[in-house]
């Protein structure tokens, strides 16, 4: 089951599976906190009673949706949970296009599900960060499998 969560009343382990997807966990505090402004939402999946899954989404009707976090718990992954759940948001939203920024553990993940690179950038630290982008027109069907 997946369910749009509000920031004042997240679930169970959602703050401990959330700082997975963080390059810094120390602040996932002060990232959540983000998801006040409302067009920025916040979703849990679950498998029975458990959180299996979590994830961020900016909606904004001027800018393109972005995914703007997805983490998995460790001992759930490569199930199939992340993809479901990003299935899910862009049908429910009937989003056309979504991007996301990643680094380049997560870009094949993202590509076998659809999102093409269409940005590279290195940050000041060192870190090469991609930005992917799904297009429903392109990808009809990487969804689903």
């Amino acid at each position: 089951m997946i369910k749009e969560v509000e920031f004042d009343n997240l679930p169970g382990r959602f703050r401990e599976i959330f700082s997975g997807c963080l390059r810094r966990p120390e602040q996932s505090e002060e990232v959540l906190k983000m998801y006040r402004a409302p067009e920025r939402r916040l979703f849990v999946m679950r498998k029975g009673e458990s959180i299996v899954a979590v994830a961020g989404l900016k909606l904004h009707e001027l800018e393109e949706p972005e995914l703007l976090h997805l983490a998995v718990r460790k001992d759930k992954r490569r199930r199939g949970f992340g993809r479901t759940l990003i299935k899910t948001m862009i049908n429910s939203f009937m989003i056309d296009t979504l991007a996301v920024w990643t680094d380049e553990d997560a870009v094949g993940f993202y590509e076998k599900i659809g999102f093409n690179i269409v940005n590279e950038i290195q940050t000041l630290n060192g870190l090469v960060r991609y930005k992917l982008r799904f297009s429903r027109a392109k990808s009809l069907g990487r969804l689903e499998t």
